[in-house]
């Protein structure tokens, strides 16, 4: 149980509904731990999505799941297995990140998530940024650092909530395609 409660649409200023619609996020418990201060909801969702759309689909999940298992944050990493599997990701990549393996990605990719490790843990290295700047750009950079620092965050915030999963009991760190499938199908 959250400890702080998940308030149901009809708890919610109805201006605000329109972010729990499908088109735009759906139900999740985090979004209705937020809704407790909308405006703060409405602002974040909005800062989040133009980092998003300054990555990518594919790259933002990536970075988010990576992030997720650096710091073991169970919710973040069970809620975007689930929206990452519609964004390109894998499951084999999927695996890969959850055992701490990044090999299976390609040099642009590979850069990406070893840096977004880098700046979760505080260790970047100039060696790590410049292998960054090679492939992408400042503000790619810029964005990369801030949705990393979000998450972080993010993951420390849920865990002092105690917010519950959505789709059923955790999916594992290295889930197969049968396990995803019982679980968010």
């Amino acid at each position: 149980m959250s400890r702080l409660p998940l308030l149901e649409l009809d708890e919610i200023p109805e201006k605000y509904h329109y972010l729990f619609s499908d088109d735009y996020l759906g139900d999740r418990h985090i979004f209705r731990a937020w809704a407790h201060n909308p405006e703060v909801l409405e602002a974040t969702l909005e800062y989040l999505n133009t980092l998003y759309d300054q990555l990518g689909e594919r790259r933002k999940e990536l970075v988010i799941l990576t992030v997720a298992r650096a710091r073991g944050a169970r919710y973040e990493w069970h809620q975007h297995v689930d929206i990452a599997r519609d964004k390109g990701v894998t499951v084999e990549e999927m695996q890969a990140i959850g055992g701490g393996d990044l090999s299976v990605f390609d040099d642009t990719e590979y850069v990406l998530l070893q840096y977004a490790r880098a700046v979760e843990s505080g260790t970047v290295t100039d060696q790590i940024h410049d292998a960054l700047t090679r492939q992408y750009s400042p503000p790619e950079i810029v964005a990369l650092g801030l949705l990393v620092d979000f998450y972080v965050g993010l993951c420390n915030y849920i865990a002092s909530i105690d917010l519950p999963f959505e789709g059923g009991e955790f999916v594992g760190w290295t889930p197969d395609k049968e396990t995803i499938s019982n679980r968010f199908e």
